[in-house]
């Protein structure tokens, strides 16, 4: 039996990089957030994280975007705002005795860069009030709405921005957004 040694040489935990270490903040917060404040879930947490890290950094493409901590603190805030509003706009619209919908297509071209930072932002569109991102062909994204009257270029507009502040785009590059 013959045995494929790279894949355990490369599954090794020996070299601690930031990008290691930023998976493992981010695989430990998604972990905190599904399990909660329970100690226990840790045992098991633990090695989860570790291993998901070590995959994502060997199987995820490398990005050459870098994530900037200003833009971070201001994405969070942002993001989870949205989310909210998001969430009750469609609560709203589901416990209205009236129809309040109005469904649409909306297309949008997006400058962001390809890669990473665009899947991120499609992906990221369906958090928005009223939104669903139904397709991306290059930079052209077709977007599902609710509610045709609602501020969909300003919010996508805002979160293109917010996105590249977020994985450090250069200013001449934000002020075209």
């Amino acid at each position: 039996m013959i045995r494929d040694h790279r894949f355990v040489k490369d599954f090794t935990f020996v070299s601690f990089s930031p990008q290691f270490f930023f998976r493992i903040l981010v695989f430990s917060t998604v972990w905190f957030v599904l399990t909660g404040s329970d100690i226990s879930s840790w045992i098991v947490g633990v090695p989860a994280v570790l291993i998901a890290s070590k995959l994502n950094l060997m199987l995820a493409p490398s990005s050459h975007y870098s994530i900037s901590l200003s833009g971070a603190l201001r994405f969070v805030p942002f993001f989870l705002n949205q989310s909210f509003r998001g969430g009750i706009d469609v609560m709203r619209r589901a416990l209205s005795a009236k129809q309040l919908l109005n469904p649409g297509l909306v297309s949008y071209v997006t400058l962001l860069p390809e890669g990473s930072a665009r899947i991120f932002f499609v992906n990221t569109i369906s958090l928005l009030p009223g939104t669903l991102s139904a397709e991306l062909h290059g930079n052209q994204v077709t977007i599902h709405t609710l509610d045709r009257g609602l501020p969909i270029w300003a919010n996508i507009q805002n979160l293109e921005y917010h996105v590249a502040a977020l994985i450090h785009i250069s200013s001449d590059k934000k002020k075209s957004l």
